[in-house]
């Protein structure tokens, strides 16, 4: 390859890289919905907003900040204690859903912490698999 390829080639190369990264992402919000759909919108609605006074919002939820090393385990394994979301106490157990894997909690988890104004840095695949391993 000579050096006027080189030149040619190299912006594309990264224009493809940058394709590629963009339908990888837009997948994963995609499945992130759609499991979000089947497994948590029954109960935290479609909006994100929970049943009033029963089952706490994700939507602007600053329990995903305070407990976000403790997100996996909660899709994984669910949650009996009652837990304080933006300040309400709900006491209604949470159930878990084991059936999901690492990388479906991953991607419904992401597309929690990137919705209904949640602006929430992404949790990696790894970052959720040492989660999971911490578990207690």
């Amino acid at each position: 390859m000579n050096k006027k390829t080189l030149t040619i080639l190299g912006p594309a190369l990264v224009g493809l890289v940058v394709v590629l990264i963009l339908l990888y992402s837009t997948r994963a919000t995609d499945q992130g919905a759609e499991l979000y759909a089947v497994h948590c919108q029954s109960c935290h609605m479609e909006n994100g907003q929970g049943l009033r006074g029963v089952i706490p919002p994700v939507a602007k939820a600053d329990y995903l900040s305070i407990h976000r090393a403790e997100l996996a385990c909660l899709i994984r394994y669910g949650a009996e204690n009652p837990m304080v979301v933006n300040g309400k106490t709900y006491q209604q157990a949470m159930p878990g859903n084991e059936q999901l894997t690492e990388t479906d909690i991953a991607n419904v988890l992401n597309y929690v912490l990137k919705s209904w104004g949640n602006e929430e840095k992404p949790l990696s695949l790894q970052e959720v698999q040492n989660q999971l391993e911490a578990c207690d």
